[in-house]
């Protein structure tokens, strides 16, 4: 059997794969249609296909490591604090490395909705020793999903208002879901300007796409074109974090 070392270097060398352009593109338009490829954003279409791909590339990986025992099919079961977590994330790196930027964003939105069940999963066992590195985990995933729909926003100018509030969207079932995971554990949830500076900056691009988005918009509601100053008064006193978290429970993302 190999060693975990060896097996881990054996995982990093999947970033090496790359994805045939050409089958993509056929494959794409004789289950989708030409016409409809062209219609539907890019991050719709990733979003609805990245269970699949993750299953697939999943499946890849268990094949490959079949021989030792099957320890990365154990370590996704793994939890924060627990001898394979670290294993479990470098499977997923792994599968996020040979993703377009479109797909990592959506990736990257879906491994902080699972680094929350992960807290719960922990609440419900009564691990609390093992809560301090699950809320570490979520907030560094959470991170990295607004950095990389900031980095897609960013490559995507003339789509970027569209882009960040379909984001939007999954972010703001990340927010609900994080809302019931701290009433069930009893825990405050603060919503500060001094939050992390590295989330502030990602919040700060993703605002600003938002609000040039909404101000190109003449048929707002009263009720949304209120909501819009207040994300502006936000954004303006450099509550970024803020302004992100109004804006998730506004009217405007209804």
């Amino acid at each position: 059997m190999n060693s975990e070392k060896e097996l881990i270097n054996r995982i990093k060398n999947l970033k090496e794969i790359k994805p045939d352009k050409e089958w993509v593109i056929s494959c794409k338009a004789r289950i989708m249609g030409q016409s409809a490829a062209r219609q539907e954003s890019p991050f719709i279409i990733l979003a609805k296909n990245f269970v699949f791909q993750y299953r697939a590339a999943l499946a890849g990986l268990v094949l490959m490591i079949g021989a030792t025992g099957g320890m990365l099919a154990v370590a996704q079961t793994a939890l924060p604090g627990e001898p394979l977590y670290g294993l479990k994330k470098i499977a997923e790196k792994s599968i996020a490395a040979v993703m377009g930027q479109d797909d990592r964003a959506t990736a990257n939105l879906r491994l902080a909705a699972k680094r929350l069940e992960e807290i719960d999963i922990i609440s419900q066992k009564n691990l609390v020793q093992n809560l301090p590195a699950a809320f570490y985990e979520y907030k560094i995933a959470k991170t990295a999903a607004k950095k990389e729909v900031a980095e897609l926003v960013k490559s995507n100018p003339d789509r970027a208002g569209e882009i960040a509030k379909e984001a939007a969207l999954a972010m703001k079932d990340i927010d609900s879901r994080e809302r019931q995971v701290y009433a069930v554990l009893g825990l405050e949830q603060v919503v500060s300007a001094a939050a992390d500076s590295s989330e502030a900056a990602e919040d700060k691009k993703i605002i600003e796409s938002l609000i040039i988005y909404f101000n190109g918009n003449e048929l707002l509601s009263e009720e949304q074109a209120a909501d819009l100053n207040r994300v502006r008064d936000l954004y303006s006193a450099g509550d970024y974090t803020r302004a992100v978290d109004y804006y998730l429970s506004s009217s405007l993302n209804r």
